[in-house]
């Protein structure tokens, strides 16, 4: 297996893919939308025992 020397690029293409990365990097998340809050149990009422 032959191993790679990594290639270093200078000048202005050395900026321009720095600049690119840290662009996207540092860009601000989007805003998650936030979890709608679950409604509460509705309340049981008793049953009603069967009348004869």
């Amino acid at each position: 297996m032959k191993i790679m020397k990594p290639e270093y690029t200078e000048g202005p293409e050395a900026l321009a893919n720095f600049e690119r990365f840290t662009t996207a990097i540092l860009q601000a998340n989007p805003k998650k939308k936030k979890k709608q809050a679950k409604k509460p149990a509705s309340v049981r009422k008793p049953k009603k025992a069967d009348r004869d």
